[in-house]
């Protein structure tokens, strides 16, 4: 039989696949349809995306970054004196090439050094989200703007250092349940290009955020390569996690006991109240008598912070004023 087929011969045979009479056509041996794959659960996998984090490990990175975003909102508020409210989005993995060509030009990007890991992280802030806070630290209002296009001036990079300090701060503290890792500022860019750090196809896990500031509304980000982070979501999943994040370590504990116990109140012991006239008031002279109508063996009134606790009696105590507390002060009760 020849190699080549000639015309009558091909005509031939596409008649004779319109009659089925011929199956299977340019089918592969042993190959099985799309509808067979699909019945058994299988489905295609991209090799140039491969998804290194499993579903637990990405469940567990959510839990952690979901505490760095409330720890964050409360610190920024403290700093600008207005709410900031920073709120995860999602956790998803991606190429470094690909994390890079979604970040708008010029933006605030910001590489982070991680010990003990020693490798580089990216915390990227919009000019949406950093131009507010900008704004908001140098006596700004809150209000909605218009959306500046422009890189940082060397006193908008310092503030956003400030900023970027606080964030740090708060990342720390978000892995501080699984493992004690430091992040430093290293460099700061207004053009992610630039900064070619890793691969293109370096495989990355991207922690995206929103942040609202008033009526201002921006996006941020966090970019881990997997190689740097790969030792650590190794040897944790979700379930561990949530199971330290519920049983505080003494150490905690004892930290908080020390430094609320430094905390300090005002304490006010009230005797009587009364009222007089302005005229009386003038008049007074030491050796006046003002009269309450209140028995001498009566309960005397403990406040603290200006809310009444306690009742109790007048004593001395080691030849100082003393009040000696008998009892709670009752919702409602009077001086």
């Amino acid at each position: 039989m020849p190699d080549i087929l000639d015309q009558g011969e091909v005509d031939a045979l596409l008649q004779a696949v319109r009659k089925g009479k011929v199956s299977g056509v340019g089918a592969r041996p042993g190959a099985t349809s799309p509808s067979e794959t699909a019945k058994r659960g299988e489905g295609e996998y991209d090799f140039t995306k491969p998804e290194r984090v499993t579903k637990e490990q990405q469940r567990a990175l959510h839990a952690i970054h979901d505490i760095f975003a409330r720890g964050l909102s409360s610190s920024l508020s403290g700093l600008i004196r207005a709410i900031v409210d920073v709120r995860l989005i999602d956790v998803e993995q991606a190429t470094y090439g690909e994390y890079i060509n979604s970040l708008p030009n010029p933006t605030s990007f910001n590489l982070l050094h991680i010990m003990p890991m020693d490798g580089t992280a990216v915390l990227e802030l919009n000019p949406e989200a950093i131009f507010p806070l900008i704004d908001r630290m140098l006596g700004g209002s809150t209000g909605a703007g218009s959306a500046l296009t422009r890189p940082l001036t060397q006193i908008e990079q310092h503030l956003v250092s400030t900023i970027i300090g606080r964030a740090t701060e708060q990342l720390e503290q978000a892995w501080s349940n699984l493992e004690k890792l430091s992040f430093t500022l290293t460099n700061s860019e207004s053009n992610p290009h630039l900064m070619q750090i890793h691969s293109p196809n370096e495989p990355v896990v991207v922690i995206n955020y929103e942040s609202r500031i008033g009526k201002s509304q921006g996006a941020m980000s966090l970019c881990y390569p997997y190689r740097v982070i790969e030792p650590v979501i190794n040897t944790f999943t979700a379930q561990t996690w949530l199971t330290q994040a519920k049983t505080p370590e003494k150490n905690t504990v004892d930290a908080l006991r020390l430094n609320l116990g430094k905390a300090a109140l005002d304490l006010n012991v009230y005797l009587a109240e009364t009222e007089i006239t302005l005229a009386d008031l003038v008049a007074l002279k030491p050796g006046h008598i003002i009269q309450t109508g209140k028995p001498a063996n009566s309960e005397i009134t403990l406040a603290i912070g200006g809310k009444l606790k306690y009742k109790g009696t007048p004593g001395v105590f080691k030849n100082h004023k003393a009040f000696l507390a008998t009892r709670p002060a009752r919702p409602g009760e009077n001086i």
